[in-house]
């Protein structure tokens, strides 16, 4: 049998289908071997269809010039800036100046409903989110929160972890049968103000996910005028909580995306991270 398990091991069609009824098959109480490997296939497919959402990854550069006794270890495209260095007479190695570029970071908080109703094919959905939110953003400081009854912290900003191992991760979250909305959206809030988040040079942004339906914890509208940039994604097509999630963004300064269809959630939130390299332009 293959080391990384197959399918067919578990009577499902596909690795995707397996990622799909992860928490179903885990519930037939297999050995703690199998579970492992139901884990690492649905993983390996999900983070499968995060590349075929995303092709190649592309990484926004700032450019930059300094002498060159002063260019930073992560300076990338380095060339001599010979405009720069001619201005200097006479001239020392102080004096030679290079024109490079360095990678844009982008502090991203992603608050995820995990409740009992985002189980099976949305759970599977969500994850491939936080795959292709992980690939574009390899190296920046990225928070993770998930809640159902209470918000759960799944990765820290500061913290480094394997993508794959996050992604298993994720998955183990249990699906309880409430939505702390409230819960979630004051962890995320936390992880806003903590120091892992400085340095990028801009605050950081929020992704709430979510079908914009609570039914633990008050009405969360309070709390978003406290984000520096809040982005909703709204899932499903319930049109009850619609307002809540528009209030959200309106307050959080930000914007709600509609996703009607789920299938289309990676590629939803793709077009959220590419507008968020360009400068958060999300109206």
């Amino acid at each position: 049998m293959d080391e990384q398990g197959s399918p067919e091991e578990f009577g499902a069609g596909s690795a995707w289908d397996v990622a799909i009824r992860y928490h179903e098959f885990k519930s037939r109480r297999f050995p703690q071997s199998s579970v492992a490997r139901l884990r690492r296939v649905s993983a390996l497919a999900i983070l499968e269809r995060a590349r075929e959402v995303m092709g190649s990854v592309v990484h926004p550069v700032i450019p930059r010039s300094a002498p060159w006794s002063e260019l930073p270890p992560e300076a990338d495209q380095a060339e001599l800036d010979l405009e720069q260095t001619l201005e200097e007479s006479p001239l020392g190695p102080q004096d030679i100046w290079m024109s490079f570029a360095t990678k844009r970071r982008q502090a991203v908080i992603l608050s995820v409903d995990t409740s009992l109703s985002m189980t099976g094919e949305k759970l599977a959905l969500t994850a491939v989110v936080i795959a292709v939110v992980m690939l574009q953003f390899p190296e920046d400081p990225v928070g993770i929160v998930a809640f159902e009854n209470e918000a759960k912290v799944i990765k820290g900003p500061d913290e480094r972890l394997g993508l794959q191992e996050l992604i298993e991760r994720f998955l183990d979250v249990p699906a309880q049968g409430y939505t702390h909305l409230e819960d979630g959206l004051k962890a995320a809030l936390k992880m806003t103000r903590g120091a892992s988040c400085s340095g990028t040079g801009r605050p950081p942004s929020v992704v709430l996910l979510t079908d914009g339906k609570y039914t633990a914890g008050r009405d969360p509208a309070y709390l978003a005028p406290r984000f520096p940039h809040l982005v909703v994604l709204k899932m499903g097509q319930e049109r009850a909580s619609l307002e809540l999630c528009r209030e959200l963004a309106r307050l959080g300064a930000g914007t709600l995306k509609q996703v009607g269809d789920l299938h289309a959630l990676p590629v939803v939130m793709y077009s959220v991270v590419k507008d968020l390299l360009r400068g958060r332009s999300l109206a």
